[in-house]
């Protein structure tokens, strides 16, 4: 009996509880059917296909054009260190200098050999000449001359000779003093006076930068280059490439580059691991702004007709979709996910999927509802 009593309290519950939730879901559609029957006000936006500047941007790492790593081409000790870390050198400006007391000494030891085989081709010189009298007056038979010409030869041989050991001497003595090979920026010095340096350090002595041009170097995906070629003018894929004009370089501080570049090299092949290729766009940096190591952005600008640009502010994104309030002409709103859209700066630009002189709501469409009545305030 007391089992009974209690199954029936509880479906008397549940039935009671089934009313409640009945009547709230009939009174909350209701209450949306209210809220959409009230003309709600909004800015609206008339769309008309125009011109648009698609802008898209890629990261992008900065190299000067030359980065040569100074190396000494004699061993010896550092004596002087003629400029400091960071100095701006012209081409063949004295940087280092390594003690050459050595390479001295050889150019004078190879001089002295010098003056020695000079006076052996001298006294060579002579003996020639005096066989080659008595032959001719047959007082001698011409063995005596033969063996006198090939001392002389041989004494031109040993001059020569010296001559290659002073030139040596000279080179290495040169070599001594370290120049810049071009204009650029020193980088880091490691070694210092009384450092021990040769040609085979693994470490340089420092880096010389050539900034008057920089190398800009980004990455365009697979299926962005097909897009180029399908779309832009010119031959080859190279050509459609430079035909970016005036390419933009946004740096780190998201602020523009004073100074426009061009692309000027394309990767021979793709990189399988990213599925994107790596090009190269050249700027010009009079003043030295750029370094190596820099990073920014690439901003490639593409001029498209009869596209329609949706400003951000007018759509509302869900599950990664994007919605505009599309408005009838009852001024009922629709939400529409956009397709086959571009970014670009503010904007999605779209080819297609609207009519001109469609209207959508500008700002705030998060906060109307769907099949709401709009009232328009404004009509951009």
């Amino acid at each position: 009996m007391k089992h009974r009593l209690s199954v029936s309290l509880l479906m008397f519950g549940l039935f009671m509880w089934g009313i409640i939730i009945t009547e709230g879901c009939r009174r909350k559609n209701e209450n949306e059917q209210a809220e959409q029957s009230m003309p709600v006000k909004a800015d609206l936006i008339s769309l008309y296909p125009d011109e648009a500047v698609i802008e898209q941007s890629y990261p992008a790492n900065l190299q000067a054009t030359d980065n040569i790593q100074l190396r000494p081409q004699v061993s010896g000790y550092i004596q002087k260190v003629y400029v400091d870390e960071g100095a701006f050198v012209k081409a063949g400006q004295p940087l280092f200098k390594i003690n050459s007391n050595l390479y001295q000494e050889q150019k004078n030891t190879a001089l002295a050999a010098l003056g020695m085989a000079k006076a052996q081709l001298g006294l060579a010189k002579l003996e020639l000449d005096k066989y080659k009298a008595l032959t001719d007056s047959r007082v001698v038979s011409d063995f005596q001359y033969k063996k006198a010409k090939a001392s002389y030869e041989n004494a031109v041989s040993a001059v020569n000779q010296q001559r290659a050991l002073v030139a040596s001497a000279n080179l290495n003595l040169d070599f001594s003093i370290v120049k810049a090979p071009v204009s650029g920026y020193i980088g880091r010095i490691p070694n210092r006076v009384g450092a021990l340096v040769g040609p085979n350090d693994a470490q340089a002595l420092a880096m010389l930068s050539q900034v008057n041009k920089i190398y800009v170097y980004f990455s365009l995906p697979e299926k962005e280059i097909l897009h180029i070629n399908a779309t832009r003018s010119g031959k080859t894929l190279i050509e459609k490439l430079k035909g970016f004009q005036d390419i933009s370089l946004l740096l780190a501080d998201g602020k523009p580059y004073g100074y426009t570049g061009k692309i000027d090299m394309m990767d021979g092949q793709f990189d399988q691991s990213t599925g994107s290729v790596s090009l190269r766009a050249s700027f010009p940096n009079p003043e030295g702004l750029l370094r190596t190591g820099n990073t920014g952005r690439i901003l490639l600008k593409t001029t498209q007709q009869n596209v329609y640009k949706i400003p951000l502010l007018a759509t509302y994104e869900v599950q990664d979709k994007i919605f505009v309030g599309l408005v009838n002409r009852q001024n009922k709103v629709t939400r529409i996910a956009l397709k086959d859209f571009t970014r670009s700066g503010n904007f999605y630009l779209l080819k297609s999927g609207f009519a001109p002189g469609d209207r959508i709501i500008a700002n705030e469409l998060a906060s109307i509802a769907e099949n709401a009545t709009i009232t328009p305030k404004a009509v951009q």
